[in-house]
């Protein structure tokens, strides 16, 4: 018994059409197992973590030592936002030292400081949020003229994973801050290892 012609034509188009998927499931698997799904997840890469960037902010790689990245918002606020790691301390003393970068004046009060603390499966959180008076850090250059920023304020967070840590810390105005800190809090939940 012989096929008709429009029987044979539908029998080769379907072949046709399923190499295609084979082919396009093939090439799909392989531009994951090469490249992750990051992209696919509205993710960013950076040296071997990767996380989800709030809207508004703008993120760029950076070249100064110990810094990953540095992000501000798009519309050039008062805020910043660095993202470090291999820097030297524990969470605790870091936190310690950027508590200690706020000047002990009148609009410091030590019960305003909110510390949190999270485990989670894979990685250890811990958040900081404060305002006040802040000195901007003079890096270890004590000749430097000493900046004082008032009604200031800094969203710290350390994400720790069995092999490495990670420092985030963002300041800027104390509205901007407050503003800021679910998407802060956002982000630093988002970092992941690659």
């Amino acid at each position: 018994m012989q096929m008709s012609k429009l029987a044979l034509y539908l029998v080769t188009m379907n072949r046709f059409i399923l190499y295609i998927a084979i082919i396009g499931t093939c090439f799909f698997i392989s531009h994951i197992s090469i490249n992750g799904t990051n992209q696919f997840k509205g993710r960013d890469l950076v040296k071997n973590i990767s996380y989800k960037l709030p809207d508004g902010w703008i993120a760029s790689s950076s070249d100064k030592q110990f810094r990953l990245l540095e992000i501000n918002l798009e519309n050039n606020e008062d805020f910043s936002l660095v993202v470090f790691n291999n820097i030297q301390g524990t969470a605790d003393q870091n936190i310690d030292r950027w508590i200690g970068q706020f000047k002990k004046d009148q609009s410091f009060n030590a019960d305003n400081i909110v510390i949190k603390r999270d485990s989670l499966d894979n990685k250890y959180v811990t958040s900081i949020e404060m305002y006040g008076t802040y000195e901007v850090p003079r890096m270890g250059n004590n000749t430097a003229p000493e900046v004082v920023q008032s009604n200031y304020g800094l969203l710290g967070g350390v994400v720790e994973f069995p092999n490495s840590l990670y420092f985030l810390k963002a300041v800027g105005n104390d509205e901007l801050i407050k503003g800021s800190s679910v998407s802060f809090e956002e982000f630093l939940y988002s970092i992941e290892l690659n």
